[in-house]
Order: structure tokens, then sequence, then C-alpha cells
């Protein structure tokens, strides 16, 4: 037994050392796009010579042990050039690969004669779509995992020559790429990542996330959490199993949409394994590259025919505004029998720079979904709160990162977040980061307080002549639930002091509860600065140029906001305004007090209204994140929003003149017709029971101004139609390229076309009429009050949108009421348009 345990030992000994002495060939390491620095997967990596191969993964790597002789191998890439390598044989050969783009090679497209075998594959798919679809299922959740880069490129020579850039350039050859493998020299200004659970139930449509970490460093951000909620992965969703996907406010069509072939060709270009799958290859190539589509590869299961796993891209040619690429990976799994859910994204998005004096831009974002679960249900009120983050959220350390990341941290990442760091404490990015939040809020952030707002500082109207007016609000350094803002004015010509006062408090983020208080003494105008319109304060500071139809106000209001249910918000609103009017210029007002007594009556330019208002607004689909001190709303996923208004005027409370009554219906909705363009519409009624000096009637909304604006009628005067009862309805059809894509000249300009109709009728009670004398005391004309005739009020509008990527110019027609002399036929108003 000893001698056999001895040469048992002695021929194991050189079993091992022999083996020891034999090394094997591996070769290994990532391919990347050598223009941007993006891991490219599904990347075929062959040896030369011989039946190996492979293909890289989703994050661009590769690993493969040869079994057969060879001394070279090469890459090959549809879009991209091909590229070979030497191989050392009997050791490990790491590459870092990048691959130039052959912009040539993707516009090919290779007709054969008889079936094009691809086409009877994508029908096989699009007829499985609503099987495979994962919104199919009734519940499902996952834990994601989220990170965003974004970092500066494109330096023109220009910018290089200010002052900011030398602040920045020693970053530039401190890290000088986004990844490793990127040739391009960027500078990071943005990381973040996140960890959250994710939950979605399919009837009624609601979705839920739980933010449970947060880590965000970038130039220009704070601590406030609303960066954290858009950047988990309630707002980064890819259906290609949807018809459309909704990316920078348009639609664009999936590859397998019930349309597809309208718009796509397809060849067949290999099949292959992926995983325990085994899948066709197909190239998606557009037939009109200028339309909303995309160009690049898919990959569809061979029995079942899902969509296993895509590289798509926006063709460069396509109507987008300051992006240059826009590249999506995605790989789906089975969650369900039947249910493919996307298990890991990356998107990457290029922007270029606007003028030769800004910088473009480069962002990665990558999304990693696991623990799916299928199935498991919760109750309606679960999903109360859409987006939520843990208080300690932003409070974990690297070593909970460490272990909590779906994948390694690579010492490129390390490298990101010290740069960030060093970039957003150097003094003079400070100072561009204020004065770009000052171009941006209109306030300049002083710590607890922010100035302004800068737009309001000097103005002119009929009845104060220059006016100057300064205040401040408060931040959430000063107060995460309590805000307050301040404004102090000042008329030169009336030598009177204005002021505006608003003080609120937040009871409640997660069941949305807000309250406050107001009090005001300043000028406005009825119809325009009176309401919340959903103007542009820079609109509103404008208003008051070209007209005197001015009126001094003071109010003292209180107010609370609280979301009932889900996408139901009521608002209450307990209020006192007094209004006074004043003879500017021609115009004179006035009203009799005692209407009963015919012209004997008494009358007065002054009157006090004491409210009570109810108003209710559904909004099921919308969503909405906390920013600062307010809920933002990120959009209504196309669905209508209504709301329900009811105002009871209570005459002897706090001084109130009159008893009436008011209701009202608005009706709201943005859509998409997917290549056919978009559409928003507007609808409104209402009704005023009463008899009440017309500025608190409804007075439509008239536009004397220079700038165009889509909620008011463009070529109304101001006052011109006045009703107690009313109907309206505005419509606007966005072409979004449509039919300039189609004409050779000016699809390179990538302008927009447009048009829409508006539309309003109403009438006046005789009451309401005969409650306005025909002169003043001192025998002056009372300005006359405007009413409807037996016709509605209509102009059509169409024009140009995107000159200059930003200038949109309306060409108006006023259809009706012509006869009155004022009245303008024809019209050209202008106003500035950012959009994607």
């Amino acid at each position: 037994m000893l001698n056999f345990f001895k040469t048992y030992l002695t021929l194991f000994v050189l079993i091992f050392c022999g083996l020891s002495g034999y090394t094997q060939t591996i070769i290994k390491g990532t391919v990347s796009d050598a223009s941007t620095g993006e891991p490219l997967p599904y990347v075929n990596v062959i040896v030369f010579g011989s039946s190996q191969g492979t293909m890289t993964d989703f994050d661009g790597r590769f690993n493969l042990t040869l079994t057969q002789a060879s001394d070279s191998f090469f890459v090959t890439y549809i879009g991209y050039i091909n590229i070979g390598f030497k191989i050392q044989r009997n050791q490990v050969n790491t590459y870092e690969i990048l691959m130039q783009p052959d912009d040539n090679m993707l516009g090919v497209v290779e007709i054969r004669p008889g079936e094009n075998p691809a086409l009877r594959i994508i029908k096989n798919a699009q007829r499985n779509r609503s099987e495979y679809n994962i919104d199919k299922l009734s519940y499902y959740e996952f834990e994601s995992y989220n990170k965003v880069q974004l970092a500066v490129d494109n330096i023109s020579d220009r910018f290089k020559k200010r002052k900011i850039f030398q602040a920045m350039e020693p970053l530039f050859d401190t890290i000088s790429v986004l990844t490793p493998d990127s040739t391009v020299p960027v500078l990071p200004v943005f990381v973040s990542e996140t960890l959250s659970d994710y939950y979605f139930k399919k009837s009624p449509r609601r979705t839920k996330e739980v933010i449970h970490a947060s880590k965000v460093s970038g130039v220009g951000v704070g601590e406030d959490s609303y960066v954290s909620q858009l950047l988990g992965s309630t707002f980064q969703q890819y259906n290609f199993y949807d018809n459309n996907l909704y990316i920078l406010d348009k639609d664009f069509i999936s590859p397998i949409s019930a349309q597809a072939q309208v718009y796509y060709d397809y060849r067949l270009v290999d099949s292959m394994y992926i995983g325990k799958d085994w899948c066709y290859q197909i190239r998606v190539f557009p037939k009109n590259k200028y339309d909303l589509v995309f160009s690049g590869m898919i990959w569809i299961t061979d029995s079942t025919y899902a969509l296993k796993q895509l590289t798509l891209e926006i063709t460069k040619e396509a109507n987008i505004n300051f992006i240059e690429k826009l590249k999506i990976h995605q790989e789906l799994v089975e969650a369900a029998p039947g249910a493919w859910i996307p298990s890991r994204l990356r998107v990457l998005i290029d922007i270029a720079e606007v003028t030769d004096n800004t910088l473009g831009m480069v962002g990665m974002y990558y999304s990693s979904n696991k623990n799916i679960v299928a199935e498991k249900e919760h109750e309606l009120k679960f999903y109360d709160e859409k987006v939520s983050m843990d208080i300690n959220a932003r409070d974990f350390n690297e070593t909970f990162w460490d272990t909590s990341r779906h994948e390694q941290v690579s010492a490129s990442d390390l490298r990101i977040y010290k740069m960030v760091d060093s970039l957003k404490n150097q003094p003079i990015i400070k100072t561009y980061v204020d004065l770009v939040e000052i171009i941006v809020e209109g306030y300049k952030p002083m710590g607890k307080i922010e100035v302004g707002a800068y737009y309001y500082l000097l103005g002119y109207n009929a009845m104060e002549g220059v006016r100057t007016r300064v205040g401040f609000r408060t931040t959430q350094e000063f107060s995460d639930k309590w805000f307050c803002r301040v404004y102090g004015a000042y008329g030169l010509k009336d030598q009177k002091y204005k002021y505006g006062v608003k003080l609120s408090y937040i009871v409640s983020k997660t069941h949305w509860t807000k309250l406050g208080l107001t009090a005001k003494s300043d000028v406005e105008l009825i119809g325009l600065t009176d309401k919340d319109y959903g103007t542009s304060a820079l609109y509103d500071a404008f208003a008051l140029l070209g007209t005197n139809r001015i009126n001094r106000s003071k109010s003292y209001q209180f107010w609370v906001e609280h979301e009932l249910f889900k996408g139901y918000t009521q608002r209450v609103f307990l209020g006192t305004r007094n209004l006074t009017f004043e003879k500017v210029g021609n115009f004179n007002f006035l009203y009799y007090t005692q209407p009963e007594m015919g012209g004997a009556s008494p009358v007065s330019r002054q009157f006090n209204l004491t409210t009570i208002t109810l108003e209710g607004r559904l909004s099921h689909k919308e969503q909405l994140v906390v920013r600062k001190h307010e809920r933002v709303s990120l959009g209504n996923l196309k669905a209508p929003v209504v709301t329900l208004g009811f105002t009871k005027g209570i005459a002897g409370v706090l001084n109130g003149d009159f008893q009436f009554e008011k209701y009202s219906i608005h009706v709201w909705q943005f859509n998409s017709l997917a290549n056919l363009g978009t559409f928003e519409y507007n609808f409104w009624v209402g009704k005023t029971m009463g008899t009440l000096p017309y500025p608190v009637l409804e007075v439509m909304r008239g536009n004397q101004g220079y700038f165009s604006n889509k909620t008011f009628y463009n070529l109304m005067n101001y006052y011109e139609f006045v009703a107690d009862q009313y109907i309206a309805g505005h419509y606007e059809h966005q072409f979004n390229g449509l039919i300039m894509n189609r004409i050779p000249l000016m699809r390179k300009l990538k302008w927009r076309s447009f048009f829409n109709v508006k539309a309003v009728y109403g009438s006046l009670s005789k009451a309401n009429y005969n409650l306005i004398p025909k002169f003043d005391t001192e025998g002056n004309s009372v300005t006359p009050i405007g009413q409807f005739g037996n016709k509605p009020y209509v102009e059509l509008g169409y024009g140009i949108e995107n000159i200059f990527r930003c200038l949109r110019v309306d060409f108006i027609h006023r259809l009706t009421y012509l006869d009155n002399p004022k009245a303008h036929p024809f019209g050209v108003k202008a106003t500035m348009v950012f959009r994607f």
C-alpha cells in the first residue's frame, strides 16, 4: 500500500508539472465605438482560419479560449469598419478595440428577388407582439439599478478661447474620456446611481418606484431630490413591443409595430445562439431616413418569435433638434411564460453644440433589472405615491454601493466621480452655473433666498409709466416645507408702491397636501394677468405694454390643495378682492351700483368681491414629481385632463358687493398620431349666474402684444368680447416634419409646419349689459362693453416652427367680426419655442 501511495504521488506530481507547463491561448477584451466610447454589444469576433468565434456581451466584452491554432482574428459589425488583430500563442491576449463607424455601409440596402426571409420573421413577431408584451401582466415588479453619466465634448475653437475653458482644460487632460476606450476627449460633468424597486399594475394602470439609494454628483446639481426622482426607472421605459416609443416628445415607430412594413426594410443577416435561445439576426433599414424611425439590428427567437435583444439608433437625418446620435441597446428576458421584460438597457445620446460659443454633450444611461416577480398583487392604495425616495437614500457609503450595484464599478467610474467633484468646486464654474440659473429661473441664488425675478425689474404701462420691481423667494436651504415669496414695486408716474406676498406650507408630499396665504396690491389687466392662464412670467412682464385697460387690485386669499385620490386634486380658495378702475387714456369704466333705479342709479369705479372657489382637477395618468416646493408635471401619457370649477360670490361678508355663482369645465389633451404628428386641443364651457360688472364675467383673452400665444386669441383686441356664458375650443396640429421632410430643399433645414383653429362664442344677459352707463358724471363717454353677435369669433393660423431651431412664426387670419374698425383680418406674430 505504501509503495502504491508513493507511485501514485509521483505520477500526480509529474502530471501536475506537465500540465502547468502547457499554457492555453486566450483572447479577451472590450470592443467600443471609437467616436463615442460606448461599448458595442453583439459584435462578431471571428478567429481566422478556424471555425471558432464568439460575440461580445451587452457590455462589449469578449473572452475566448482557442482550441485551434491561429495567428489572427478580426471583429465585424454592420455599420462599422472591420478590423483585424494578431494573436500571441500560448498566452492571454488582452485587447481594447475601437471600431470606426462606416456611414456609407449603413446606407446600403440589398434587394433580392423572391420572398424576403426576414419579412416572414418580422410578420410572426408582429403577430406575437401583444402576447409577449410585459404590459399584458396584471402585476410585475423588479429591483432596478440605474446609472447616468454626462460629459462635455465637441469643444469648439471659439469656446477654447473663453476664460471658463482655462478652469476646465486641466481636467480634460487628467481624464480625457468618458470610458477608457474612447478616442474623443470629454470632460465628465455629472454622474449618478440609483437603486430602487419598481412596481407595475395593469388595471387601473399604476406604477410605483421606491428609490432606496441615490448617489448624485454634478455641476449645477444640489441636494434636491428632484433629480434623483428623474433618474430612476419610472421615466426611462423603452418598450419596443408597443407600436410607438415616446422619445424626446415624439413618437418613433417600433421596427415590429403593426405598421412597421410601411416605414422599414429588413434583411436577414445571421442566426446564432444567444444564451439558450436560437435567434435570427435582422438588420433594420428606414425607408425614409427623415421619418421618426430607427436603423440597426434586432434579434428574434426562432421558435417563439420573441424580441430577444436589439441595437438601434435614430437616423442622423431625422427631424430632431440638438441630437447628433441616440443609440439604444437592450436585452430582454422571459419574466413569466410569454412575457418578456428588458433586463439590461444602455442608451447613448450625443447632444450637439447649439452655437460655436457653446458646448456639446454626450450622455450614457445604463439600467439593469433583476429579481423580477410576476403577478404579485398589491392593493391600489400601495400605488398612491408614484415616485418616492427613502429619507436616508443619499446617506450610503461606498461599501454599500460595492455590494449593491448590478455591475462591478470600474476604475474609470471612480475617477469620474473625483473629476466631477473637482470641476464643480472651481470658482469660475460656480459663477457660470449661477448665471445659467439666473437666466433659466429668473432668480439669483443667495443661500437661503433667491433674489429676482430679473424680467420684472423694469417695465412700463399707461397707468404707472416706468415701473420697477424687486423681490426674493426662499429656498429649500431655508425650509423644505415652508416657502415665502415677496416683492415690492413702484411706478414713477402714479408714484404709488405695490407689493405681493405668498406664504405656503407643504403638509404632506406622500398624499400631496399644501396650504397657503397670498396678499397682493398691484395693477393688473383683466383677462390676462388676473389669473393663471398658463402664460410664462416673461410674457406677463410685457403684457401691459400697449394697452390702457388696466385696473388696481388689492386681494387677500387663503387656499388649500389636496390630492384626494390618485390623479384627482381638489383646491379650495377663500378670498376677498377690491378692484378700482381709473380713467387711463380713452379707457373709462364705471357701473350702476343700483341698477333697479335705471339711469338715476349711483355709479362707481370700484367694487369688492368675497368668494369661495372649488376647483377639481382629474388627471389620472399624469406623471408628477416634486421640485423644490411645487409639483411638476412630466406629462399625462396622452390622456385628457379635466378641470371643474365653481365659485360662489357672497354679498355682505367682508364688504362683498355681489351675490353670484360661476361654473366652468375645461378639458385639455395632448396626443400623438405617430408619424402624422401630434395634436393638442382645449375645450371650455362656462356660465355665470348673477348681475355683475363685466370685469367679473368672462373676458375673452385677446392678444394685442407682439408675441403669439397658443392660449389666447392672437387677433382679438383686449376687452373686445365679454360673456356670462360661453363655449370655446382650440385645436393645433404639429406635423413634426411630415410635410417639410418631403420637400427636398426644405428637409435639410428641419423646419416644421403646423396649423391651428380657435373659436369662441358666448352671450351676455340684458341685465349685465345694462349695468354699464353710456356716460360718466362728467359727461365723458364710458368704454362700451363688447359682446358677441349671432356668430362665433374664429381665427385660423398656420406657420413654420424650428427656424434656427427656436423660432416660431404664426400667420393668422381673423375670419369673423371684420366689421370692427379696430379688427385686423391678418397678422404675423412670432415667439420662441424650444423642442427636440
